[in-house]
């Protein structure tokens, strides 16, 4: 299994996950050529997304969704207008998309039906952002995968300090909101185990966090738990942060 992030964050998602020929892009909240772009430079095209997975109705995440024929997409009911049962998603069903069996996460965010993934080809991999929290069900399918692609979008004194409403840092702090670091890191410590290879911290804030704030509390709970663990990277606004086999 390999993965690419093309792009993670406030102004625009978009993952791809590729084995044994097939291909999984996780939303489109970037441009066609943006996209195509990318695509091209890790060496694929259009034609090698097979499934395109919509995590819910925000317009980071479906902006583009549309340039793709209906017959691709794939999402839980809510975030779809008119999403028939085939194309639905339902959580904590297992289905078939290729090499890849995927269990789809009910998440808690504040969007019509948000949702998260696990994907099991060769290898597993967690996709998993814009959540307030990781409840006890869901934590339960998260133990010791290979990958972990997680959000950890805020540092919560950084936010504060934001001269943001008030209540969009509330909306940002409740359980319909983000993850913060430390949040993030304790969840991780709590679920990785000797399968695991590798953490991505994914859809930062811009303004309420930074890359290296986010590593640095991550290392220190990890540092706290005595747990050593050192192959995590973080996610990017603009380059491409690639994982898993690309980089064997």
């Amino acid at each position: 299994m390999e993965f690419h992030i093309l792009a993670s964050g406030s102004k625009g998602n978009a993952t791809f996950i590729y084995e044994d020929g097939c291909g999984i892009l996780i939303d489109c909240g970037i441009t066609r050529k943006q996209l195509l772009f990318k695509l091209q430079n890790l060496g694929f095209s259009e034609e090698d997304i097979s499934y395109v997975f919509l995590t819910h109705d925000h317009y980071d995440h479906n902006k583009n969704i549309h340039i793709f024929d209906k017959d691709k997409i794939f999402s839980a009911k809510k975030n779809i207008k008119d999403l028939d049962d085939y194309h639905t998603l339902i959580p904590y069903e297992n289905r078939q998309f290729g090499i890849f069996d995927v269990l789809t996460l009910k998440i808690s965010h504040d969007a019509s039906d948000p949702i998260g993934f696990i994907f099991k080809g060769k290898e597993t991999l967690l996709y998993m952002t814009d959540t307030g929290y990781v409840s006890q069900k869901n934590k339960q399918y998260l133990h010791n995968l290979n990958y972990y692609i997680i959000e950890s979008n805020h540092d919560v004194e950084m936010l504060m300090a934001t001269k943001r409403p008030l209540f969009l840092k509330n909306r940002i702090l409740n359980d319909k909101g983000h993850l913060n670091n430390e949040y993030s890191a304790r969840l991780m410590c709590d679920v990785i185990g000797k399968q695991t290879k590798e953490i991505v911290l994914a859809h930062l804030s811009q303004e309420a966090n930074t890359p290296q704030k986010a590593l640095e509390t991550y290392e220190a709970v990890f540092k706290e738990q005595n747990i050593q663990f050192h192959h995590i990277k973080v996610a990017s606004q603009v380059d491409v942060v690639s994982g898993g086999q690309y980089e064997d």
